[in-house]
């Protein structure tokens, strides 16, 4: 056990006030530092996971955590976890989601663990930039950037280089491994090609869907340009690889009865921006995937919308994603991020009011537009908007073992297991774009990669992909944009499993302090000891 003491206690700050707890005193113009053992950035599932697993062998912790709230998508709209196969699911994960809840009782349940914990948390701080020397971290800065009312990131911060973290190991569980990319470590995004790792699924996909809707602001006619929402892309060959990034969106709370929060237009609203969907319901086209069936097949019972008997528009069209949007966000500036978090929510925002008003609507989903709004309870600091939208996957580390589809597939046996993965391939489409004169959607699919049926789809995570190489940093920890193909990340991207690899890292940043070593150098045997002790599951089932 590391000689630190953990500390038990919180510093609150001025949180009644300002919804911030600072962990230091008041802000200056010199960035007053921070010193800690362990410092986490960013306060997802993952980033909580890792603080209490480093903060149970004895260090000291700090979380830094852009917006207001712990849990990212955990307690951001994603109360319903796919964990995959189960039986993989230990450790601190297994215990934390075990009883189910929705998304005020996760956030609830992360705020208990850091202060059962005494873990420092930094809200509404984003990484400005990276000390380095000698291959490793020594500080961070921190901007002060609260997101805006509807929990949106802001562009540009309201006090620029405000914070600096001093630590001895980071831990980046961010979903856009910002602090892994400013370390300098090595990184891509986008689909590789088939070649590159030997995936069938990798790269350009066959066209998922190709509707018979003119893309064309003048119908025919390829010189008028596009309508809004289509993607100015052409696709290359199949197999090849892109930097096109699958579909972000929010995972809504509404409520179609009793009490329910506005869900208004935005002040710019243009029904000329879904000439798109106008132009399918006249030909009786979902483009969500399906094709329509009649609207009165859907009813509003408990609050939700049921489908009593095919397809699923009601549900789709109140829960749209415009595929492409978001190419920009995996290695954007904030300013890039903030335009594509609030471009999702005012497309939200306007589809509704499109639904509401507008004539080529069909009349019962007009009818069940007019009754949404949000739920109650869900998100109602942010007028009931999620603030936390669904990064599928962004950044991924290139490091000394890459996992890939063979990993999936059963074919591989890693030795130094630090959790394990069970989930199929679930790629959701990257473009709605013009295909000889349709309306196109690129890629996507759900692929159950079981073709080892001893171990059920059930794989192994080795340590040497959530650290960098040692040549480019050696106090850094990255479980959550871990090194993996995209292929693998599709399966790789459930919460359980970022929670299971974030509190191994915690654990092996705790052990890479004690005795003062590289994080690559921690050995794997005592490692994997102390994780077998915690219910950590490192062996797929025989």
């Amino acid at each position: 056990m590391p000689p630190w003491r953990r500390r038990d206690f919180i510093r609150l700050g001025n949180l009644a006030v300002t919804g911030t707890w600072l962990a230091g005193g008041p802000a200056r113009g010199d960035a007053p530092a921070i010193a800690t053992d362990v410092c986490v950035y960013g306060g997802t599932a993952a980033g909580v996971v890792a603080a209490v697993a480093a903060s149970r062998e004895g260090c000291r912790v700090v979380i830094i955590e852009p917006s207001r709230w712990l849990g990212g998508m955990t307690g951001g709209g994603l109360s319903h976890i796919d964990w995959g196969r189960k039986e993989a699911v230990g450790g601190m994960a297994r215990k934390i989601l075990k009883d189910g809840g929705d998304d005020a009782h996760y956030r609830s349940r992360f705020l208990d663990l850091v202060r059962e914990h005494g873990i420092e948390v930094v809200f509404e701080h984003r990484l400005a930039d990276v000390q380095l020397a000698d291959a490793k971290i020594e500080s961070i800065l921190l901007d002060h950037a609260p997101p805006d009312p509807m929990g949106c990131p802001v562009a540009t911060p309201t006090k620029p280089r405000d914070r600096a973290v001093r630590a001895r190991v980071f831990i980046d569980c961010s979903y856009e491994g910002d602090l892994m990319a400013k370390a300098g470590v090595s990184y891509t995004f986008g689909r590789e090609s088939r070649e590159q790792y030997g995936e069938s699924l990798a790269g350009v996909r066959p066209t998922m869907a190709a509707y018979e809707v003119d893309p064309y602001l003048r119908p025919g006619d390829p010189t008028s340009g596009l309508l809004p929402l289509l993607q100015d892309i052409e696709m290359g060959p199949l197999g090849s690889a892109d930097k096109l990034t699958m579909g972000y969106g929010f995972r809504w709370k509404f409520a179609f009865e009793g009490d329910r929060l506005p869900l208004d237009p935005p002040a710019d609203y243009d029904p000329r921006t879904f000439e798109v969907y106008r132009r399918a319901f006249a030909a009786g086209i979902d483009l969500n995937g399906r094709r329509m069936r009649k609207l009165d097949v859907y009813e509003v019972a408990g609050g939700r919308v049921h489908a009593l008997g095919g397809g699923n528009l009601a549900r789709s069209l109140l829960a749209p994603t415009v595929y492409g949007c978001n190419a920009g966000y995996p290695d954007g500036d904030w300013a890039e991020r903030s335009r594509i978090w609030k471009f999702h929510q005012n497309f939200m925002r306007g589809m509704t009011q499109f639904l509401r008003t507008d004539p080529s609507v069909p009349e019962k989903l007009r009818q069940l537009a007019l009754t949404v709004g949000f739920q109650p309870g869900a998100f109602d600091d942010t007028a009931g908007w999620p603030h936390q939208l669904y990064v599928r996957e962004a950044r991924r580390m290139v490091s000394g073992y890459v996992v890939t589809q063979k990993d999936l597939e059963g074919t591989t046996d890693p030795e130094d297991s630090v959790g394990l993965a069970s989930y199929g391939v679930d790629d959701w489409p990257y473009a709605m774009f013009p295909l000889d004169g349709k309306v196109a959607l690129q890629g996507g699919e759900f692929s159950m990669l079981y073709l080892d049926e001893v171990h059920r789809g059930i794989y192994k995570i080795p340590y040497r992909s959530i650290v960098p190489p040692e040549a480019e940093c050696r106090n850094l920890l990255v479980p959550v944009c871990c090194s993996a193909s995209h292929i693998a990340m599709t399966s790789i991207r459930m919460e359980p499993v970022w929670m299971i690899l974030a509190e191994s890292a915690g654990v092996a940043a705790a052990m890479a302090i004690a005795d003062d070593l590289p994080v690559q150098a921690v050995a794997y045997p005592r490692l994997r000891q102390r994780l077998g002790e915690l219910g950590q599951k490192l062996d797929r089932p025989a």
